[in-house]
Order: C-alpha cells, then structure tokens, then sequence
C-alpha cells in the first residue's frame, strides 16, 4: 500500500521524537484517561460516542479504506490518536520499585514488560540509550496503554545509575539464587537484558541481587517479557 502524504506522523512506524503513535481503541481510551497531552484523534466516526474528547483535541474522521491507506497496512481497529511524550523523569520523582531495561531491541518485548510491571504495581521504567524507545507505536499497543500509567527515564550511563541502587538481575551465572528462595530488598529496581546476550556485564556487577527462575535444561532460556512476569508476579506474593 502507498502511504497518504498528508499524515507523515500517522503513517510512521518510527520513533517520532516529541511525538507518539497510539493505535486501537483500548490504548486509545487509555490515553485519553492518562495525563499525556493528546493533539489528535484519526479515526472512524463510529467511535465518536464511544470517547470522551476534551474541546482541544481536533479530529480527524477517515474511513477504515483510508485509514489502511495512511498506515499502509491493515489495521484491526480503525482508531488513531497522536501524543507529546512526557518529559524524561527526574530519578527523585520515582519513588518505590522500578524496571530497568538494557539494550532490549524488541519494542514488543518493551511493551509487554511494562504491561507485566504495571500489573503488579510497579510504575517506573528506566531504560537506557540501546534500548527500543519505550513510546514506539508497537510498544504501546502491546503494552495496550500501561506505559501511559509510567513514569519514565531514559540514561545514557546505566551502571552509575544503578551503583547506589537495590538491584535486582535475572542471571545464569552460578551465584544465583532459585527465585522461589530469594528475599527482595525494599524498592528493588529489577534489571532486563538484551533478548540475546543477556545483561551487560558492567550493569551485572552493579547488582545486588542475581536471581534464576528453575526451568528444564531442554531449554536454555525465557523470553524476557515471559521472565519478567514470572519474577515480577514472586515479588509481589512477598510483599503480603
């Protein structure tokens, strides 16, 4: 399909730099409740009686035909909204438990991890500079909206961030401890590597923590998003 050159910011799949894409009525309905500005809606008129729209956003009505042609794909669910990325989130302002991604290169993998922390009540991500940008459009809709529920912060130097940190990594080293076993500290901040190769080493050695989740040695690993709910859902059973 040939993209419609009058919606450049819709018809990316790219970073947008102050700007984001989300996509279906769920991430849609979740933007519009969060605290994120939203520019414009894009849509089919059906769902008009299903939002509530503040007077300043403009929008903008097309056909399902139309909007596949904007997109240059198929879509699902004829609805588009256009947003201004919050500003990056001091470190003092996150208080409590937080993710921490590192080099993780599938935007999906973002998403769902942050769907995952959201679910069990944690609602900071830092991620640093090799990472998938957290406010991609496929991010978001695998997240189906929970990183709007997220407090940000993107560093370009992740071990100094972490020296001072509860750190908390998922690792096949041989210091692990079977997570069934572990005893978290109090705001640990709980670390995600690469799909491939892992946590980097450097980040590794900041950690207080390293955790292995016991699976059968047919399998040499989880997928990281798949990890991290595991990890995420034995915090939260310690904490009550």
């Amino acid at each position: 399909m040939n993209q419609d050159p009058r919606y450049p910011l819709y018809s990316s799949l790219r970073d947008l730099g102050p700007y984001f894409i989300g996509e279906g009525e769920e991430v849609v309905q979740a933007l519009l409740r969060s605290n994120l500005q939203v520019l414009s809606l894009l849509m089919e008129e059906r769902y008009i009686p299903k939002l509530t729209i503040s007077a300043d956003i403009k929008i903008e009505i097309a056909t399902k035909k139309e909007l596949e042609k904007i997109t240059g794909y198929k879509m699902h669910q004829g609805i588009m909204a256009l947003g201004v990325k919050p500003p990056n989130t001091p470190l003092e302002e996150m208080h409590g438990a937080a993710i921490v991604l590192n080099g993780l290169v599938n935007p999906e993998n973002v998403g769902a991890i942050a769907r995952n922390a959201v679910a069990f009540g944690i609602q900071n991500l830092i991620v640093d500079t090799y990472t998938s940008p957290p406010y991609l459009r496929r991010a978001i809709k695998v997240s189906r909206g929970a990183l709007f529920q997220m407090k940000i912060h993107t560093t370009c130097d992740l071990p100094l961030l972490l020296k001072d940190k509860q750190g908390v990594a998922t690792s096949l080293s041989n210091q692990t401890i079977p997570l069934d076993q572990v005893k978290f500290p109090k705001d640990p901040y709980f670390i995600f590597g690469r799909e491939s190769t892992g946590i980097d080493q450097n980040v590794l050695d900041t950690t207080l923590l390293h955790v292995k989740i016991p699976i059968d040695p047919i399998v040499d690993s989880l997928n990281v998003a798949v990890a991290s709910g595991i990890v995420l859902y034995h915090y939260n059973c310690s904490k009550n």
